[in-house]
């Protein structure tokens, strides 16, 4: 059983050096940079709570800059349709409900600004997923109005998820937040999510009092903790029906992973089953590319989709790649820094309808 996931996860995934080769083969794709969790706030260096990573806060900043310059090479060299950016883009402790800046003014709209600016160098569009830490620094109708809604270069219908098409590709950005206890408490999506935790977690996950969210669960129940969310049934049901109209390949983006063998149980959406589910029995879904996840990861599932989970500029200081999605149904991934490069083949049954 591993020797065969070995074996089929190298034959999708292989080197730079072959991702070059096909991109001499073939004509330009559509191609869009990818970067996430810069989670950049102005403070020292610190651990995270289990002391497993350490965080550059304020020098993700840096990081944030060194993407925009290496968006900004390929777009004057064989161009760049757009940026894909995968959440969490400043950190919660912005607002100054909690850590280092805790009883502080908040600095969430300054450090924001720094960060799009810094974004910025690269002048194509770009769209954002929405992360826990956009939900701890804004509340939600300030992210439908404000400059993260990347809606607003599509369709503006007041949702956080949208899709496009782009050279015959779909490309869909997911808001795995729907339901999160991070939104108001009136809202449904917060009492969606207290039901969720409320059933699945049994610590003191919804109240001020500290507590070690993981405490009492195990497998994939670990997924029911505060900092992940769900997709919710309508947004699924948005999202079957985009995949049904699709004219050719589609690609995910979503802040949170949806297979937990590209990264743990820990960092899935709640509802990552069921959007699984839809996503194959689409079968023109050729990646799913997420973040949340700071060390990365990828995984090949058994229906041929792609998870890639893209290494944090916040822990990596230089993380992102530039991703080609060719004729044939496959994707390129050029990374830099601590992103690995890849070449993504399409899911057989995709493969033949395209061949």
């Amino acid at each position: 059983m591993v020797l065969t996931t070995l074996v089929r996860r190298s034959a999708a995934c292989v080197s730079l050096a072959v991702a070059q080769a096909l991109h001499t083969r073939c004509d330009r794709g559509v191609r869009f940079g990818v970067v996430a969790d810069v989670q950049y706030c102005d403070i020292d260096d610190a651990r995270n709570f289990a002391g497993t990573e350490v965080r550059f806060y304020r020098g993700s900043l840096d990081g944030a800059r060194r993407a925009a310059r290496g968006f900004e090479e390929a777009r004057l060299g064989r161009g760049l349709d757009f940026v894909a950016q995968l959440g969490d883009l400043i950190d919660g402790q912005n607002a100054g409900g909690y850590g280092a800046l805790k009883g502080k003014k908040p600095r969430s709209k300054k450090a924001l600004d720094e960060v799009l600016e810094a974004l910025g160098a690269c002048p194509v569009t770009h769209y954002h997923c929405v992360g826990n830490h956009e939900l701890y620094n804004f509340e939600p109708d300030q992210l439908v109005e404000g400059p993260l809604n990347a809606n607003n270069h599509v369709i503006a219908s007041g949702k956080l998820y949208h899709a496009f098409v782009h050279d015959g590709w779909t490309f869909i950005v997911l808001n795995p937040y729907e339901a999160s206890s991070s939104l108001p408490k009136h809202t449904h999506g917060y009492k969606a999510a207290a039901k969720v935790l409320t059933e699945k977690n049994p610590n003191p996950v919804l109240s001020d009092e500290p507590c070690n969210f993981f405490e009492g669960l195990a497998g994939e129940g670990m997924r029911f903790v505060p900092f992940n969310g769900a997709v919710g049934e309508t947004q699924r049901k948005w999202l079957a029906e985009v995949l049904s109209k699709a004219p050719g390949p589609c690609v995910v983006f979503s802040h949170l992973p949806l297979f937990h063998e590209s990264c743990s149980w820990r960092n899935v959406a709640w509802d990552s089953p069921e959007v699984l589910e839809v996503l194959r029995e689409a079968g023109n879904v050729v990646a799913v590319v997420a973040g949340h996840s700071h060390s990365g990861g990828y995984a090949l599932d058994d229906h041929g989709i792609h998870h890639v989970v893209v290494e944090a500029t916040l822990t990596h200081e230089t993380a992102f790649g530039i991703c080609e999605c060719l004729g044939d149904g496959s994707i390129t991934i050029a990374g830099e820094g601590s992103v690995p490069s890849r070449v993504l083949a399409p899911p057989p049954s995709l493969a033949r309808r395209l061949a």
